[in-house]
């Protein structure tokens, strides 16, 4: 109450309620709502759902004094369609209950009123239980994801060492969601839907207060165990060759020769895993134009120096006994120089430049509806990927004519919206045909046209995935059922996430759509 007193809002016409509402057989749950005097009662079901329940779009029900008010009426004594003041009073109980296959039961009671209301809507979660410690299954330790096979008869929760040493399919580990459904059909926390009922101003990084565990493989851990296998292997020759290409070029010779050298090496140990004694023609030719010409940045000395000292690398390898087959891989760069510079320097290759400045910024928590913070971070991030120091004086000058300069309307939401549809293009060309991409069209037309805008809010890379999704199980591609669907694991590693989070994008997209 005093924090309520404290919060600044207005006090309404009428008392607000204060809601009470636990897990009927585990009390460890609870949430606690003001309900403003014109709150209706399906406005409450709503808050339930988007925060603790909803997975299917289940059926659920309220029984008050005796009667019961179920979200779909025409078998129901009562509807939700109805003000809650009209039902309950401080002092009140009822119950709640949420699919009748796998039921969640909820207690629910008004233990009080207030003067004051919620400025921006009828309903607030204004306190929650903190997450309750979950054992692991193995361990005993504290449980970090839920293993929820449906082969299996019972979920497992596992911390993330004990996970490592089972045999699982990773597309049913989750994260452990803080709901009394937790583990019940497939049950996964959607955070952007429960976000919406707390208290205005609140962000993800609020509500959520550490990040998920990772469960999906560590693409950093790859690459870095990638560069530590090509230094065990050739370390010593790198720094010899880097030290002869600075006396020869000067220290920006040497720093480009070590920059190209360690990452071909590194593409070449994530492509075929094998040492540089077992390169040949076609592995070293699809590493150059395939991965290191998608370089971010392509200054034009290095564009036409990469494959001169690869080549002169590979000479000096052979020079020392290390492979055998220099003046053959040496001809095959060559042969592909062409190529590469295509590549380098092709319009996909800057579409890439702005995917990964998207990404950046995305990570860094800057919304791309900002068009003027997103094209601040944009120019300062290009300065750094080009070793140029934009906390530098006359950098900042020079950075702050350009923020001047009217030039951010390129950052505006159109664009935006074409990286999303461009996310998915991407994604259909494994497809024979146009169908998955055109019902793509369909769905990306329907939401860039609808009145509320959503696709300037959230990940840009999420409603692309999302939009596939919903495609692939519109041409029935993707069914429900048990088993995990293959296209469906491809598309969440395909963007980064875990199915869960793609399932709860695409039951909120679809409430936008029409029919």
């Amino acid at each position: 109450m005093a924090c309520l007193q404290a919060s600044g809002w207005l006090t309404g016409k009428k008392p607000s309620l204060l809601i009470m509402i636990q897990g009927r057989y585990n009390k460890d749950y609870w949430l606690v709502v003001l309900a403003r005097h014109d709150a209706w009662l399906r406005e409450l079901d709503r808050l339930i759902r988007d925060v603790w329940v909803e997975c299917c779009d289940h059926l659920s029900s309220f029984k008050i004094g005796g009667v019961a008010y179920e979200s779909d009426s025409t078998f129901s004594t009562g509807t939700m369609s109805v003000p809650l003041a009209r039902l309950v009073s401080p002092g009140s109980t009822f119950t709640y209950d949420y699919d009748f296959g796998s039921t969640t039961s909820l207690d629910l009671k008004v233990i009080g009123e207030t003067p004051i209301a919620l400025p921006g809507g009828p309903l607030c979660l204004i306190a929650r239980n903190d997450p309750p410690a979950i054992p692991c299954d193995l361990c005993g330790g504290k449980a970090a994801v839920i293993l929820d096979d449906p082969d299996d008869d019972i979920p497992h929760y596992y911390c993330r060492a004990c996970l490592v040493s089972t045999e699982h399919d990773p597309d049913y580990v989750e994260t452990i969601a803080n709901s009394p459904r937790n583990g019940v059909c497939g049950y996964t926390e959607d955070i952007a839907a429960a976000l919406s009922w707390y208290p205005p101003g609140r962000s993800t990084g609020e509500v959520v207060s550490e990040e998920p565990d990772e469960v999906l493989p560590d693409d950093d851990a790859e690459v870095n165990a990638a560069i530590v296998a090509v230094i065990q292997d050739i370390g010593p020759d790198i720094d010899a060759f880097v030290q002869e290409e600075g006396a020869a070029h000067g220290d920006r010779g040497a720093c480009m020769a070590g920059d190209t050298i360690l990452a071909f090496c590194t593409f070449m140990h994530l492509l075929s895993g094998t040492k540089i004694d077992a390169w040949d023609v076609p592995s070293v030719q699809r590493c150059l134009i395939e991965h290191l010409a998608q370089n971010l940045l392509t200054p034009d000395d290095w564009l036409k120096n990469a494959v001169p000292i690869l080549c002169r690398f590979l000479s000096r390898m052979e020079a020392s006994g290390r492979i055998t087959n220099a003046s053959e891989l040496i001809a095959a760069l060559k042969q592909a120089e062409p190529a590469f510079q295509e590549a380098a320097t092709s319009p996909e290759k800057g579409r890439a430049i702005f995917e990964y400045i998207l990404m950046k910024a995305e990570e860094a928590g800057i919304s791309i509806t900002d068009i003027d913070a997103s094209f601040a971070f944009a120019v300062k991030e290009l300065a750094r990927m080009a070793g140029i120091d934009p906390d530098d004086e006359e950098v900042r000058k020079r950075l702050s004519g350009l923020l001047d300069s009217g030039i951010t309307e390129a950052f505006s939401s159109k664009l935006r919206a074409t990286m999303i549809f461009g996310r998915c293009d991407e994604f259909c060309r494994r497809f024979k045909d146009d169908t998955i991409l055109e019902r793509c069209r369909r769905i990306f037309t329907a939401l860039a046209d609808h009145p509320a805008e959503p696709l300037l809010r959230g990940g840009g890379a999420l409603w692309s995935a999302a939009i596939i999704y919903a495609a692939c199980q519109d041409e029935d591609l993707i069914r429900p059922g048990k088993g995990a669907p293959p296209l469906g694991q491809e598309i969440g590693f395909f963007f980064g996430f875990e199915r869960s989070s793609i399932r709860n994008k695409v039951r909120a997209m679809r409430a936008l759509l029409p029919g």
